[in-house]
């Protein structure tokens, strides 16, 4: 203050020729110190583009260039003072910057851990990885160094990418694995349903196989109200013929029937072997009068031929007949009134 004093008083004080070589000392040991503050000041990495960094540099350069040349402490409290306020200003711009860009990036880190650790499904060493990624990208959003903060993000981004990537490689590998484990129990399931509803004499579909059938077709009709027929058709003195042959040629027998019901019956009509020598059939006529002439046509010719039924080396020789009783679907008719009319012909 002092100094300052003199320095206002210059003109009017008899010791003017005194005070230049203090004043002088005193003005170039303050230059050199500003002049490397302002050269520090300048070096520091701004590069802010949102606060126009460029501009605060030639702001510090024109100061640097003013300092030398001012003649007056009083102009460079002024000068110091206007610089001052550029600087303090500048300083907020940019600590708000930061302060929104670490706001910015914290929020981006959440919604990419969040997102990112929704892929995963209790993957131990993959949430250990987001968790690693999670705490350097904080800890890069500290930094004031906005290119340091752009390149490390960068990085970080590749390494989720990669992380993202792999786990997903992961879940593809184990979803093939998963779908190819459940078509392999559904086929399984499937022929293990279809074994059960079999007759493993005939390969013909058995009792709960016909019961299925026969309710669905009656729901059907019901619906369409499209008529359909039953028969249940049986092997006339099929215990005669066991009991001269044994068991085995009445095996054979069925076996022979099996065989030829397929070939006689249209693709769309349901063939069932109910038990013993007892066999069912859903036939697609429409009337009980083509129903009844198509089982006509299949009794004769079954009835035509004779059988040979070669058993423990020796061929036994059989002539075969059916009988069959049919019921046409009705409004209202159940499986059990259907089959209860045909068994009642």
């Amino acid at each position: 203050m002092k100094l300052f004093g003199r320095w206002k008083t210059k003109a009017a004080t008899p010791v003017i020729h005194v005070v230049p070589q203090q004043r002088d000392d005193w003005r170039g040991a303050i230059t050199e110190l500003s002049r490397t503050l302002l050269t520090l000041l300048q070096q520091y990495r701004w590069e802010l583009e949102g606060i126009q960094s460029g501009q605060f540099l030639e702001d510090v350069e024109e100061f640097k260039r003013q300092f030398s040349d001012l003649e007056s402490p009083v102009a460079l409290d002024q000068g110091r003072r206007a610089f001052y306020e550029k600087a303090v200003q500048f300083v907020k711009k940019e600590r708000k910057y930061l302060e929104d860009r670490e706001t910015e990036l914290k929020s981006m880190i959440t919604v990419l851990t969040d997102a990112i650790g929704s892929l995963s499904h209790g993957n131990e060493n993959y949430h250990e990885r987001i968790l690693k990624t999670t705490q350097t990208l904080s800890k890069i959003s500290q930094l004031e160094d906005i290119r340091k903060i752009r390149s490390s993000l960068s990085t970080e981004m590749s390494l989720l990418k990669e992380a993202v990537k792999e786990q997903q490689s992961k879940e593809r590998l184990q979803q093939a694995k998963l779908s190819e484990s459940v078509e392999t129990l559904q086929s399984k399931l499937k022929a293990a349903i279809n074994r059960s509803m079999r007759d493993p004499l005939t390969d013909l579909h058995n009792r709960e196989g016909w019961d299925q059938e026969l309710s669905e077709a009656c729901r059907a009709a019901s619906v369409t109200n499209r008529p359909f027929t039953v028969a249940l058709v049986d092997v006339d003195h099929f215990k005669r013929i066991n009991d001269s042959g044994g068991h085995q040629v009445g095996d054979v027998i069925l076996k022979k029937l099996a065989g030829f019901f397929k070939e006689s019956l249209r693709a769309e009509d349901f063939i069932a072997r109910l038990g013993g020598d007892e066999f069912a059939f859903v036939l697609s006529a429409p009337s009980l009068d083509r129903a009844q002439g198509r089982l006509e046509r299949l009794c004769k010719d079954i009835s035509k031929p004779t059988y040979s039924c070669p058993v423990d080396g020796k061929d036994f020789y059989v002539k075969i007949s059916i009988s069959a009783g049919l019921s046409l679907y009705r409004a209202g008719d159940t499986p059990e009134s259907l089959t209860r009319r045909a068994d009642a012909i």
